[in-house]
């Protein structure tokens, strides 16, 4: 690391041994064949002794790993793990975008990502036509059992996972057509799995309908839902058939884009 770099550190606060230490991980993470510890001094511009030092507590982190074999040092799996968290949560919304993009110009509709969170559903990213109205904005949350992208969510989730979260959360009304027992949501969800994608026919706001499909992680765990919504003058329940296949399609590729596995 350059005396620039550290200065720089230096003046926004910055820990130094922290700043060091990320930026062997980002050498580390240049060189998928790892590198010599000679290398990573060289690289990041640190004495032996300091860039020896880092990497072993990184080591015993599991952030780094060290070859035996070949004596080059590389990412380990909490390193991995970390990457792989962010990609599959907050920078969903940017990966996302040439997807969401590709379908609103296609289909003139709006078309979100969604993640679940503690008391429902939030949206995470967003392609919108000009002047469309739109049920929820990027960073809003609807209810899990009243919005296409919450129920698909929940259609896919771990069987416990799913009726330890309904024990907790009562299904409140937000419209005439919201499913409000639990027995009824149960079928709905069944038929959700078996069709691939989800319908919210006016169950979370009179007038707008939205169809949802599932995004897996690497782990074949849903990860977040890839929806479109618009109002029932232009989504017409025959449409919603069409435009659900389309999403299901177009969200089986993101789950791909993200490195994800498709639920058997």
């Amino acid at each position: 690391m350059s005396e620039t770099c550290e200065d720089g550190g230096e003046r926004l606060g910055q820990v130094q041994s922290l700043v060091r230490a990320f930026s062997i991980l980002d050498t580390l993470a240049a060189d998928e064949n790892g590198l010599t510890l000679t290398e990573v001094a060289k690289t990041t511009r640190l004495p032996r002794s300091t860039a020896h030092r880092l990497l072993t507590t990184m080591n015993a982190l599991r952030y780094v790993e060290f070859d035996t074999t070949t004596n080059r040092w590389m990412i380990g799996v909490q390193g991995f793990s970390l990457g792989s968290a962010f990609v599959q949560s907050r920078d969903l919304g940017r990966l996302g975008r040439p997807i969401m993009r590709s379908l609103m110009i296609d289909a003139g509709e709006t078309v979100s990502i969604a993640v679940a969170d503690p008391s429902g559903v939030t949206y995470v990213g967003q392609a919108r036509p000009v002047n469309s109205r739109i049920a929820a904005a990027p960073g809003s949350s609807l209810p899990m059992h009243a919005s296409a992208s919450g129920k698909v969510l929940l259609a896919h989730w771990d069987e416990l996972d799913r009726n330890a979260f309904l024990s907790r959360h009562e299904l409140g009304r937000r419209t005439s057509l919201t499913i409000t027992e639990k027995n009824a949501l149960a079928s709905e969800l069944s038929a959700i799995r078996a069709r691939g994608y989800a319908i919210d026919n006016q169950e979370n706001l009179l007038g707008m309908r939205c169809v949802a499909a599932p995004v897996f992680d690497r782990k074949g765990r849903v990860r977040a839902s890839l929806s479109m919504s618009g109002s029932v003058a232009r989504l017409s329940e025959q449409r919603l058939a069409g435009l659900g296949r389309t999403l299901a399609l177009a969200a089986q590729r993101m789950t791909h884009d993200i490195g994800g596995l498709l639920a058997a």
